[in-house]
């Protein structure tokens, strides 16, 4: 697979040259779909900097303390790209059990 697209930014760069060394992606269907998850952690890493400027929390315009908006948007992001990387199978790595075993 060729290089990363010139528009990607640092964390979509980064996944897109891990992604196409460690994976075989010859299809162009797998190129666009892996473009869209790259792109999602660049959205990803704009939001979390945007957040960081503003702080976790803001005021409304009624003076109420709320959450920032990027919080959903990033929650959202997320949900996107791990869904793209599940479908295109890049997840190869089974989760860990998240609860100990039972004891009898």
């Amino acid at each position: 697979m060729k290089n990363s697209p010139d528009e990607l930014k640092a964390a979509g760069r980064a996944f897109w040259l891990k992604a196409t060394q460690e994976n075989n992606l010859d299809s162009a269907h797998d190129e666009q779909r892996l473009l869209m998850a790259a792109k999602t952690l660049d959205e990803i890493a704009a939001v979390e900097r945007q957040i960081r400027a503003d702080g976790m929390f803001v005021k409304n315009r009624y003076g109420a303390t709320i959450e920032h908006v990027g919080m959903k948007s990033i929650r959202d992001l997320r949900t996107l790209f791990v869904r793209i990387v599940r479908e295109m199978g890049l997840d190869l790595e089974a989760p860990t059990e998240s609860r100990p075993p039972r004891r009898y």
